[in-house]
């Protein structure tokens, strides 16, 4: 997934909630990528009521995405109600977030 058009964000903010059952592989695959273990913390949550993984990325950006987002299929909720007041988008999107951080970002602020 060619995410290069991201670059134009924002303010982002990348954040998983995952079951506690799916932690080590979460993690194995996230330090695989990046080189780093991730710890729990703000940005990396267990959450035993959840199914699967929630891969959240949050940003802003003042150009208009909404063509390059549709191409390669990731919705992306806008709205009223900003995550935290601070963000006008969220994508929760495996396999956008997964391609991002390909790209170099991570968990956390970036």
């Amino acid at each position: 997934m060619d995410v290069t058009f991201f670059n134009a964000a924002k303010d982002v903010v990348l954040e998983v909630e995952v079951n506690p059952k799916g932690a080590a592989k979460f993690e194995s695959d996230y330090a695989l990528l990046t080189g780093v273990t991730p710890t729990v913390g703000d940005h990396y949550q267990m959450q035993p009521n959840k199914w699967g993984r929630e891969c959240r990325v949050y940003f802003n950006t003042t150009e208009d995405l909404s063509d390059e987002f549709t191409d390669i299929g990731v919705y992306v909720e806008e709205g009223g109600r900003p995550y935290r007041g601070q963000w006008q988008y969220r994508i929760n999107d495996r396999e956008f977030f997964w391609a991002v951080v390909r790209a170099g970002y991570r968990l956390g602020t970036n």
